[in-house]
């Protein structure tokens, strides 16, 4: 076996390990449109509203979830945070199954919610152990995951009963604990806490050569500080900076186009969506194909991902799924066929798997610097979050506001929006290392207002130089250190 094919099997083996967490994100995300039907046939009497509760509380508890995680990815690191997600998602599961009342039901809803927030560090993950000619794709692993997930959770829910498919569920989320005890901690996360021959062992077990390692790590002791040399005051000035705003506001812009787009609506709804849009097909088979689909199109848009630039496949997505939705909405006005109308919720599904859906979430790992990307991270997955939450919470009152068909149209128009908006405003990560991507942040800066950077490097001098003193100890250390010698690294190649 070849270096390179080796490389790229260690690379996908640690991708796929981090991203099986999104196989767990699919059945929460999955179970409320199988749960609500049966749960409706168990309970005739529940009304509309605690419905909705049903389905917006695995939602709810996202954007707590992704602060939480957030907060811990960047002290605990990133492998052992991915592991102690199995706790809220087990637990959460557990009590769905045994539940006896409505009471505990919400409450198990809003448990496994938490997975589904702390589980973005999966991007992070990814970002960081990846090449740049491999890290769009592997990362697209994690929306293919998450589609997965969902098509499993529909499949079962359409033969058993919902208190098995959530034992099934519970199962099923030991798998990325165990997957992760198998490769190692992010580099980069070890190289900033100053464990540079640990984040050694590490790259070399990714990248299987000497040198490659050795230059990775090099290239980020020159670009960022190693250890703890910051104050208090410093990492609260590292927020205002314009490489830290900038990307946040272009992703949470992007996250509101993709919200009011209906990708999460028919998501989450599946099994009532189509019953209100009149299709003549069975709703659980329905929902099953549009679980189907999402696999195949999550398989397409990974391929495509290495392919296209980030934001053509963004702006595409958004127009085609747009148009889609367009067509539904012409058609239910028209009386049209129903088959007609369920092929263009289905290339609406299509489309958004191609772009639209998984870029704002990969992109989230790849936009912010180093030192703080954890937190931003975890923060811009808690703002979307809440988005979905408000999204999905107010569907049904939307619904009756607008009709079905005045829904259709909105979702329409606002991914035909957000097209535009993909193809003139959001920065391209294709092909980039991250310290390309965060320096172009920074460039933009100093084009803008040339001022600026002046004015930061006298203000900030005697930080970088005390920046470029512990850069420079820690590469000499690192060059210096036993860990490059031919013995140490079959040593710890063997362990590894």
């Amino acid at each position: 076996m070849s270096l390179s094919s080796h490389l790229t099997r260690r690379q996908v083996l640690a991708a796929l390990a981090a991203q099986s967490i999104n196989i767990s994100v699919g059945f929460c995300q999955g179970f409320s449109a199988v749960l609500l039907p049966q749960y409706t046939l168990e309970h005739p009497n529940i009304t509309y509203e605690q419905s909705s509760w049903i389905a917006s509380l695995g939602v709810i508890s996202n954007p707590v979830g992704a602060l939480l995680g957030g907060m811990m990815v960047d002290a605990v690191g990133r492998r052992l945070l991915l592991q102690s997600i199995v706790l809220p998602n087990l637990i959460g599961w557990l009590v769905i199954a045994f539940s006896e009342t409505y009471v505990f039901l919400c409450i198990g809803r809003f448990i496994t919610g938490f997975t589904i927030g702390m589980s973005t560090v999966s991007y992070i993950y990814v970002a960081e152990i990846t090449t740049p000619e491999k890290r769009g794709v592997l990362s697209a692993l994690g929306p293919g995951l998450v589609s997965t997930g969902i098509f499993v959770v529909y499949s079962l829910g359409a033969f058993i009963d919902w208190r098995r498919v959530a034992a099934i569920c519970a199962g099923v989320s030991l798998l990325t604990p165990c997957l992760m005890y198998f490769v190692p901690e992010s580099p980069l996360w070890l190289a900033s806490k100053g464990n540079m021959k640990e984040a050694y062992n590490a790259m070399y077990w990714l990248r299987q050569n000497n040198s490659a390692a050795q230059q990775e790590l090099m290239e980020f002791a020159k670009d960022r500080k190693i250890g703890g040399t910051m104050n208090f005051r410093q990492k609260l000035g590292l927020f205002k900076r314009r490489n830290v705003l900038k990307p946040f506001v272009l992703l949470m812009v992007f996250f509101i186009f993709q919200e009011m787009s209906g990708i999460y609506v028919i998501l989450y709804y599946a099994v009532d969506f189509f019953k209100s849009v009149g299709t003549s097909v069975n709703e659980f088979t329905a929902s099953i194909i549009v679980g189907g689909v999402r696999v195949f199109m999550g398989a397409v848009g990974a391929c495509l991902i290495n392919s296209f630039r980030r934001k053509t496949l963004a702006a595409a997505s958004g127009l085609l799924l747009g148009v889609a939705m367009l067509g539904a909405a012409i058609c239910d006005t028209v009386d049209g066929p129903p088959l007609v109308k369920l092929a263009c919720v289905l290339l609406h599904v299509s489309f958004s798997m191609v772009g639209f859906l998984q870029l704002p979430w990969i992109m989230s790992g790849e936009l912010y610097p180093q030192d703080i990307r954890g937190v931003m991270s975890g923060a811009t997955s808690c703002c979307a979050y809440v988005l979905i939450f408000f999204n999905i919470k107010t569907y049904p009152q939307l619904e009756n506001l607008l009709t079905s068909n005045g829904t259709l149209y909105l979702f329409g128009g606002c991914a035909l929006l957000g097209a535009a908006y993909c193809f003139f405003f959001l920065p391209e990560t294709k092909g980039k290392t991250l310290t390309e991507i965060m320096k172009q942040f920074d460039e933009e800066k100093k084009e803008s207002d040339p001022e600026i950077g002046y004015k930061e490097k006298k203000e900030s001098i005697e930080r970088r130089a005390v920046q470029r003193r512990h850069s420079a100890e820690a590469a000499v250390n690192l060059e210096k250190s036993d860990i490059f010698s031919t013995n140490c690294i079959q040593e710890k190649s063997e362990k590894l």
